[in-house]
């Protein structure tokens, strides 16, 4: 599987490329760049992925000199990173590596070395740099010698902040330590100090910073669980880094003559202790009479005699026992068992494994089924027993419970989330000369924790655009009228099934003319074609599409809108456009609670059965004789709730031919994705249901119109319906 990792961390690079703010390429996101690079330089140790070794050394390369401040060319320096990591993706995804430089290879190369004046081969740079596992630093801490000062002084300022949020969030991972959100937002500082340490010569630092972000990488992988003792040593080794980098600064100001590192050999031995399962585990709550026996109220004899007396008695507890006999008294009784109270209320939570509690809701999601099943059965049984019917509807209650429950475990509250984006928001704004408040609105809200990474990403370009392209500036908004300082709104609840994140602005807004010129100039759209406001805005979701006036640092590429799109239908969301000009853009964006299982209708085509997802349908309908017309241009049409909808033939899309061809015979239901609507024709509608969704596994999960399958109460498959793919397919298909 060595080619799917290489891929996977080629795949994370690509995509905190594509989320890169600008092309102003800092200390801390060249550290993480370099960070990347070193985990491809270990994972291709191979001969055979020579070819890509030798590319990454060309990117490694781009990125110090870019640091440095030595590249006339930035932007040419920048777009030769952006083609080094298309062609890492296709070399990977390829079948079979090349084993000789391609063409586009040698492009590459050739524009290293005209930006940089450095000849790459086979063997990468002239000067590569050691990977933190095969080098030590050579050099004692007292030696350390500054090659750019001005460097050492970022570095020595975003550090410090790291470890201050590194403070912070260990607190907060000490109260809720199975908050896998928690163990990424401290991990993410230490694998950023490590990689810029790297990149100064900072060894020791780096050293350290490397050890503590394994542990916490085993942590965030479930390899390991946070225990008081893992807190404890992540707390002393961000202490140690502070140290450390406080007497780098000392000696960056002349205050010492060189850096005296304390001695951290004790920390690296707690990490290898824990590493190793040799760490103290957190203690039982002692008995009450351990606890006199350690205050030293009674003796090993006393507690005999006290046992004894419990057993003579029985019902009596120990505590009365000792208070009757007179080996202790009733204030020395009540100490013990306040005591032994305080250590009971550590250990009221338990820490479950994430992976086990995944297996819990998979098998709530098998007993789902195999209780619909057993409905089924019974109802077609018309002799059924009428005790045996009560017992199965008090064994649906039951099922319907545990599976609430078992979903709610997972869930976690939306504020972590809207807390980062708020630091961002802060960030863009001062970035862009932009005065911009931020108002949260249901931050408790809670949402899948398996969701909270996925969401993040199309969320954070969301929060971009409206800071960067939405918002005025602040002389533009004053002769409008409006308050000089811009407001941005996140805002997150539950409708039905879902969780719905809202983020809007109160900026200029989308501007519709713009956006059908661009459409139309791209070929999009015809044109005089009569388009609804949110036809019109739900086209800056497509490629290519963007009317900045200019290309920032943060948007205006007419790239992202569309990954929006596709993360977002990933999760089987929905995202829909509000906006008016001048008053601003409202992002509706829509999750389901849980990924697991949805509620759906059952409909037949045919001898076929599939499953629409409830929350796509708006109404179903058996059509009137004058509700069918075949419009020219348009296609077959049907008339339903005041207006002309497109009708897609399912039979036709899925080459069913044992199904109902008239549509006045057939029933209509009309679906709603991507903010529009059509009507599918069915033979039949067999019921509501709510069912668990299963992959069809890799050779399959690409089929254009089908989200997953679902086993149904006979025990047969049933496909689950993606909405907006049969838009895509019918449209296709005509």
């Amino acid at each position: 599987m060595e080619k799917d990792k290489l891929a996977g961390k080629i795949d994370e690079m690509a995509s905190d490329f594509l989320f890169l703010e600008g092309q102003e390429i800092d200390i801390p996101t060249a550290g993480k760049f370099l960070n990347h690079l070193e985990g491809l330089l270990q994972e291709a140790a191979s001969e055979e992925f020579a070819p890509l070794r030798t590319i990454a050394d060309g990117m490694n390369l781009l990125l110090e000199r870019m640091v440095l401040d030595s590249l006339d060319d930035k932007k040419a320096g920048f777009a030769a990173l952006e083609s080094g990591l298309q062609l890492l993706q296709g070399m990977v995804r390829d079948a079979d590596l090349p084993a000789q430089p391609g063409p586009d290879q040698t492009a590459f190369l050739r524009s290293v070395t005209a930006l940089t004046g450095v000849t790459l081969g086979e063997s990468g740079a002239e000067e590569a740099a050691a990977s933190p596992e095969t080098a030590a630093p050579e050099e004692k801490p007292e030696a350390i010698v500054f090659q750019d000062e001005a460097l050492v002084r970022d570095f020595i300022i975003e550090s410090l902040e790291y470890i201050g949020e590194i403070e912070v969030n260990i607190l907060n991972l000490e109260q809720n330590p199975e908050d896998r959100e928690y163990i990424n937002v401290i991990f993410r500082p230490f694998h950023s100090i490590k990689g810029v340490a790297g990149f100064l010569n900072l060894n020791v630092i780096r050293d350290l910073a490397h050890n503590l972000e394994n542990l916490l990488d085993k942590a965030r992988n479930g390899e390991l669980t946070v225990t008081p003792p893992v807190i404890d040593v992540v707390l002393d080794g961000s202490d140690a880094l502070k140290s450390m980098i406080l007497q780098i600064k000392e000696q960056l100001e002349g205050r010492i003559e060189a850096a005296e590192f304390a001695d951290t050999t004790s920390i690296y031995e707690r990490i290898k202790a824990i590493d190793e399962g040799r760490a103290e585990p957190a203690q039982k709550p002692a008995k009450l009479g351990e606890i006199l026996k350690t205050d030293g109220v009674i003796t090993e004899r006393g507690l005999d005699a006290g046992l004894k007396a419990t057993q003579a008695e029985p019902g009596k507890k120990l505590g009365e026992a000792l208070i009757e006999e007179g080996i202790a008294t009733p204030k020395q009784v009540t100490q013990a068992l306040r005591k032994q109270a305080e250590q009971a209320a550590d250990t009221a939570t338990i820490r479950v494994d994430i992976r086990k509690l995944d297996d819990i809701i998979d098998m709530v999601g098998e007993l789902v089924i195999t209780h619909s099943m057993i409905q089924q059965n019974i109802s077609r049984t018309l002799s059924a027993d009428r005790a045996l019917t009560q017992n199965v509807a008090q064994f649906s209650r039951i099922t319907s419970g545990l599976q609430r429950a078992s979903t709610s475990l997972r869930m976690v509250p939306i504020k972590q989330t809207f807390q980062r984006m708020s630091r961002l928001i802060r960030d863009l704004a001062k970035n862009n000369g932009k005065n911009v408040g931020i108002e949260l609105d249901g931050e408790d809200t809670e949402i899948d924790r398996n969701m909270v990474d996925e969401i993040y990403n199309p969320l954070v370009h969301l929060v971009r655009n409206a800071v960067d392209h939405g918002l005025e500036a602040p002389e533009e908004r004053l002769q409008s009228g409006k308050p000089e300082r811009g407001l941005v709104r996140l805002k997150a609840y539950h409708r039905g099934g879902n969780i719905i994140i809202e983020i809007s602005d109160d900026g200029r807004g989308l501007n519709r003319e713009k956006i059908i010129k661009k459409a139309e100039k791209n070929g999009l759209i015809s044109g005089g074609e009569i388009l609804t406001d949110q036809e019109v805005f739900r086209l800056i979701l497509l490629p290519g599409l963007s009317t900045a006036e200019k290309v920032t640092d943060v948007s205006g590429r007419g790239v992202g809108m569309d990954v929006v799109k596709q993360a977002v239908e990933k999760l089987r969301g929905k995202i829909e456009i509000e906006s008016r000009s001048g008053a601003g853009t409202r992002f509706v964006t829509s999750f389901p609670l849980t990924l697991a299982i949805i509620d759906g209708m059952i409909v037949q085509v045919g001898p076929e059965r599939y499953i629409l997802p409830t929350t796509a349908i708006r109404q179903a309908l058996r059509p009137a004789s004058d509700a069918y017309t075949n419009a020219v241009g348009k296609g077959e049409m049907i008339h339903a709730m005041g207006r002309l909808y497109p009708l897609v033939r399912l039979n036709d899309l899925f080459s069913i031919s044992d199904s109902i061809q008239n549509p006045m015979e057939a029933i209509m239901v009309l679906t709603e994705g991507e903010g529009r609507s059509k009507c599918l024709m069915v033979d039949e509608i067999l019921g509501k249901t709510e069912v668990v969704i299963k992959s069809l596994g890799d050779g399959m999960k690409n089929l254009r119109g089908i989200s997953g399958g679902a086993i149904l109460g006979d025990g047969q498959i049933g496909l689950i319906l993606d909405v907006e793919g049969i838009f895509e397919l019918s449209e296709t298909n005509t």
